[in-house]
């Protein structure tokens, strides 16, 4: 029997919502308080959970982002019962991630209706569709390889001749805000996870001046647990309907929709360093890719010369990872400058050999993408 987390001071109405529930084939797990479930949530496992807003609760908001970042609980229903469902604490905790908000005057054996659907619904989720813009998805196995400055670069070489979007999947510490000097205020997927599907989500991202619209991390790491895996994964899906490339910069923790972004990738793009850590570390991040069924031939291996020396060349490191292997050579000195400033080096340094190196990369990875750039 699937269970309900219920959260409401009023005993009287958890006895009734109990026996709703039962009808439906549901059992319940109930608290008189936030706090209280929040204690117990670990060792709760729920399939739902019904919170009655009343009054000022200072520990709402934190049990919906603890709930959000439980691995029992991250894409559960969160339903709100509300006398006011336009009041500042029931925002606050839609934008926390609450699924849904209903009225309190909704008679028990409705609201049981509701949370049954909801579960069955959560069961048997419908997938959001891909569209026809190609998704590539930049990774690496850890952090200094790279990954950001190829992301932002890729995605300013594709928006010569395509609608372009960039999205920072890195949660908590994501970096497109400065590889784009955006400022802090600028919206992210926390913010925009509200779009409605009737609403041209491209007028809401903030549009750099290379072309580029970018969908920035959260911009405070406590905001990282707001949205569920599952609205990030949707959100960029979406975008492939409105352009013709998707780039996502996607770090090393895939528990934030990553690993459903590397199946559905048209390419999956892998940064690492030319020496020895770094390979066997690329070889870690193939093997995952061969457990998730990806072929082969969606996935490119980059070497980036993040330093100006490197210790193992592209012929040792493909025969190591069995797989062909791309190399970028160090920046140089406009590639540090351009980390520092903000400004991706293939918006201003066109003639830098290395991006001319990544415009290659560009071809190899997609040759029919590559085949309509101006340049």
């Amino acid at each position: 029997m699937s269970q309900v987390l219920i959260v409401s001071r009023q005993a009287s109405r958890s006895d009734t919502m109990s026996k709703a529930l039962e009808k439906r084939a549901l059992g319940m797990v109930a608290f008189e308080s936030s706090e209280g479930a929040a204690a117990h949530l670990d060792e709760t496992p729920a399939a739902a959970v019904l919170i009655e807003v009343v009054g000022e609760d200072p520990q709402l908001v934190p049990l919906i982002r603890q709930i959000r970042s439980s691995i029992l609980h991250a894409a559960i229903p969160i339903v709100l019962v509300a006398a006011d469902p336009n009041a500042p604490l029931v925002a606050a905790a839609m934008d926390a991630g609450a699924s849904e908000r209903i009225l309190r005057s909704i008679p028990a054996q409705a609201v049981a209706d509701i949370l049954a659907a909801r579960i069955q619904s959560a069961a048997t989720p419908e997938r959001p569709t891909k569209g026809h813009g190609e998704l590539w998805v930049v990774c690496g196995p850890r952090g200094g390889v790279g990954r950001t400055m190829l992301a932002s670069n890729l995605a300013v070489i594709g928006a010569e001749s395509y609608r372009v979007a960039l999205v920072d999947n890195v949660p908590r510490f994501g970096s497109a805000l400065v590889a784009f000097n955006l400022p802090p205020q600028t919206p992210t997927w926390v913010e925009l996870t509200a779009v409605g599907p009737e609403e041209e989500i491209f007028d809401r991202l903030p549009r750099h001046p290379s072309g580029v619209s970018v969908l920035p991390a959260p911009s405070r790491p406590e905001l990282a647990d707001s949205v569920s895996p599952a609205a990030v994964g949707a959100m960029i899906l979406r975008l492939t309907h409105a352009s013709e490339l998707v780039v996502v910069d996607q770090g090393g923790r895939l528990d934030n929709g990553g690993i459903d972004m590397l199946e559905r990738a048209d390419h999956l793009v892998v940064v690492g360093t030319p020496d020895n850590p770094g390979v066997y570390a690329l070889q870690a991040w193939l093997r995952i890719g061969d457990q998730l069924q990806i072929p082969r031939e969606r996935i490119s291996v980059i070497l980036n010369c993040v330093l100006p020396y490197h210790q193992v060349d592209s012929d040792r490191a493909s025969k190591v990872l069995e797989q062909p292997v791309l190399t970028v050579p160090h920046a140089g000195l406009d590639g540090v400058r351009s980390l520092s400033g903000g400004e991706p080096l293939a918006w201003r340094h066109q003639g830098n050999r290395w991006v001319k190196s990544l415009r290659g990369t560009f071809a190899q990875i997609s040759p029919v993408l590559a085949s309509k750039l101006k340049h």
